[in-house]
């Protein structure tokens, strides 16, 4: 009752607290499946204290005005642990951590471990991220040794660090499993620091957890020092002082430049507040800026869902069960039935990701399903062939060049997702269907897309083929700016 009444109290007040009117952001029908997903853990701020704040330039100049911010998003509980659980597995582990929660420790040591969440596979993100066959790191600056779960000091506190509270990650007793040691390190750690692991797009991982110590977190109010090192990560200068020996630098890492990314810059609380919202910027190429903006109400919850709704991941616990995926950063087109003729995008995009949800109502009748395209909107399409398979056409390139799949479109509803990334005689072509890429129709490498940018696209086949061979609804279509 407790929490319903705080909850309902938060819904009405919150305009009071972002500074307008919350405002729901029509939202893409799906999160584009990005190939890295980058999250940056802030401490302890309200919104006034980092929006509009000059000692904070590059977040408010930089991650803000250029990209989407969500205005109306709340953390969790008070004491970081909770919020930390909850934004990793769905729950904020509360027959662990206690109701009101404590910041605890974990004791792997003990026959018995206490404040360690034993739960079976897949209990948090990583989990679930391994079992898709994608990989993750959690970067811990001033952490020291590898999954470090043993003691706090004045720069690093273990509540910061959710992935050493769950058994399947660190392993369930006094030393830690190799998958802790290899998964949970250092920011600067030897094997696996975040400078090396950007050096190229194969060493980075899907989903990098990123954790500044106190000193640059604005946990103990240093809003300029944190603001400095934000700019550090991102940039690779080196205005805190503490990005000199191999400088991180995210935007100049192949991932970024060569990868569909996307990084969230977050805080994992407020300074103590019974409202307790929080800043969370999306930041990244695919998201609509800039200035960007979202009212509608999310949670720590909503964040976990997205990053799982970005990668067809089942929800891991009941708050990312409940939640809804944060979407309206992704849109482009509107959900609902599809509607109308070609659209054309506002400037040409080298890439454009778009996907859409089909019903196949006569098996084995002809049509085209999405499009993309310069001068036209017909030069990359996926469609249904005449034998009733999902094909792809590309007419970029003289002559033209068509595969067709071995999946067969049956009635029901499925899903589809064409990419098309323009790099002239290396382009990538990539087809999706129901969440599975389909290699016979993708060139993940080469691609031959000519050097056109891409300013088209049509949902269904408007004005030619049968108009009752298939029913669309909820388009999605990001871009890149790259």
């Amino acid at each position: 009752m407790k929490r319903a009444l705080v909850l309902s109290l938060i819904l009405c007040a919150a305009a009071l607290f972002s500074g307008e009117a919350p405002r729901a952001v029509p939202a893409a029908a799906h999160t584009p499946a990005f190939d890295h997903i980058f999250v940056i853990v802030e401490e302890n701020q309200d919104v006034q204290q980092v929006v509009g704040n000059a000692q904070a330039p590059f977040i408010n100049d930089v991650l803000i005005k250029d990209n989407f911010w969500q205005t109306n998003f709340f953390a969790l509980d008070h004491g970081s642990l909770p919020d930390y659980l909850g934004l990793v597995s769905g729950s904020e582990q509360q027959q662990v951590i206690g109701d009101p929660p404590s910041d605890c420790i974990p004791d792997w040591a003990k026959t018995a471990p206490t404040c360690a969440v034993t739960s079976s596979w897949p209990s948090n993100i990583a989990d679930a991220i391994e079992g898709s066959g994608r990989t993750w790191r959690a970067y811990l600056q001033s952490m020291g040794r590898p999954c470090r779960w043993q003691s706090n000091d004045a720069r690093y506190d273990v509540t910061h660090n959710p992935f050493v509270y769950f058994k399947t990650v660190e392993g369930g007793g006094p030393v830690s499993s190799a998958r802790c040691e290899h998964g949970d390190v250092d920011l600067v750690d030897a094997h696996h620091s975040l400078a090396s692991d950007l050096g190229a797009e194969s060493t980075t991982p899907s989903f990098l957890f990123v954790v500044p110590d106190n000193a640059h977190n604005m946990h103990d109010g240093n809003v300029a020092g944190a603001d400095r090192f934000l700019m550090d990560l991102f940039t690779g200068s080196n205005a805190s002082g503490a990005n000199g020996v191999s400088p991180v630098n995210i935007f100049a890492s192949p991932a970024w430049t060569a990868g569909r990314s996307i990084a969230y810059v977050l805080w994992d609380e407020d300074s103590g507040t019974f409202w307790n919202q929080v800043v969370a910027i999306a930041v990244g190429p695919w998201v609509n800026g800039p200035g960007g903006r979202d009212g509608a109400h999310f949670t720590h919850y909503s964040m976990l869902r997205t990053w799982e709704d970005a990668w067809s991941l089942p929800p891991i616990g009941p708050g990312d069960r409940a939640a809804a995926p944060m979407r309206g950063a992704f849109n482009l087109l509107g959900a609902g039935p599809v509607t109308g003729g070609p659209g054309t995008l506002a400037a040409g995009h080298p890439e454009v990701y778009a996907r859409v949800e089909v019903n196949v109502r006569s098996r084995g009748a002809p049509a085209t399903l999405l499009s993309l395209g310069a001068s036209s909107e017909r030069e990359f399409r996926l469609f249904v062939d005449q034998s009733g398979r999902l094909a792809f056409e590309n007419r970029a390139v003289d002559p033209p060049l068509m595969r067709s799949s071995g999946v067969s479109m049956g009635p029901g509803w499925h899903t589809v997702e064409l990419h098309i990334w323009v790099r002239g005689s290396t382009g990538t072509c990539e087809v999706f269907y129901d969440g599975h890429p389909l290699a016979d129709l993708s060139w993940p490498q080469r691609c031959p897309t000519g050097a056109e940018l891409i300013h088209s696209y049509l949902v269904g086949d408007a004005g030619g083929g049968r108009q009752d061979a298939a029913q669309f609804k909820d388009p999605a279509l990001a871009t890149s700016a790259f």
